[in-house]
């Protein structure tokens, strides 16, 4: 009985118990910033990717709707794609007129279509790169994977 008394008394190692247990937290606290820091580094590459393509298709423009070396642009400039993700890169060419109405994004004869006013039409393109980043840890308030997704827009004349 005496040994249980003395041990209640005894604060000797109370300091050891509460820096484990705030160490853990620290720990924990740091694991998930590292995390959530890699999908965020992740997401800056992407959106590198995204401009490097884009840079190629206002050096290259595309011809009648193939988009296939921009794609291959984006790609070889993407970091590799980590296991599992699903990575996805989409082009839409679009055009406009001054005022902000959809128009035809067609030539005719190799001469631009213009607007109702007579101005030229504004063409656009638009990349978008997104794919999946795996956690690597699973936390109980955030789902396993988050969607990363970067576009870009550049007027092509």
């Amino acid at each position: 009985m005496k040994l249980f008394s003395k041990l209640r008394k005894d604060e000797e190692g109370s300091i050891v118990i509460e820096t484990a247990a705030v160490m853990a937290l620290i720990g924990m606290i740091s694991v998930g910033v590292v995390d959530f820091g890699l999908a965020y580094v992740r997401n800056m590459e992407l959106a590198n990717a995204a401009r490097a393509g884009l840079q190629y298709a206002l050096v290259r423009k595309p011809v009648d709707g193939d988009y296939s070396a921009i794609v291959a642009s984006v790609e070889a400039s993407a970091p590799e794609a980590g296991a599992g993700a699903n990575r996805n890169i989409s082009t839409v060419l679009y055009c406009e007129c001054p005022d902000g109405t959809p128009s035809d994004c067609t030539t005719e004869d190799g001469i631009d279509i213009t607007c109702d006013d007579g101005t030229l039409r504004k063409a656009y393109l638009d990349i978008t790169i997104s794919e999946t980043y795996d956690l690597l840890l699973s936390y109980y308030v955030f789902p396993d994977s988050l969607p990363l997704s970067q576009t870009v827009t550049a007027r092509l004349n």
